[in-house]
């Protein structure tokens, strides 16, 4: 956890794009996005997994170990006042 990084690019699966030739008549110079919609999910599947693994939510990148153990400490202290 050292080198802990936000993920990138390098971590998505392959993705086997397919052009569409379209016109969208609602943006400029009739473009449509690219690029950004399958990397969109990748981020937040990784923090549902993490809320998954040890029951805290993160709101913020990078989730680094520091994170992890300091909302892990205030979880514990929150269920043990209870």
């Amino acid at each position: 956890m050292h080198d802990y990084k936000v993920p990138t690019a390098m971590e998505l699966p392959e993705i086997d794009a397919n052009i569409v030739e379209s016109y969208d008549p609602t943006a400029p110079f009739g473009v449509k996005e690219s690029g950004k919609g399958p990397v969109q999910p990748t981020i937040p599947a990784i923090v549902n997994a993490v809320y998954d693994a040890i029951g805290v939510r993160f709101y913020d990148l990078p989730i680094t170990p520091e994170k992890v153990l300091k909302d892990l400490k205030e979880k514990k202290a929150s269920s043990s006042a209870s």
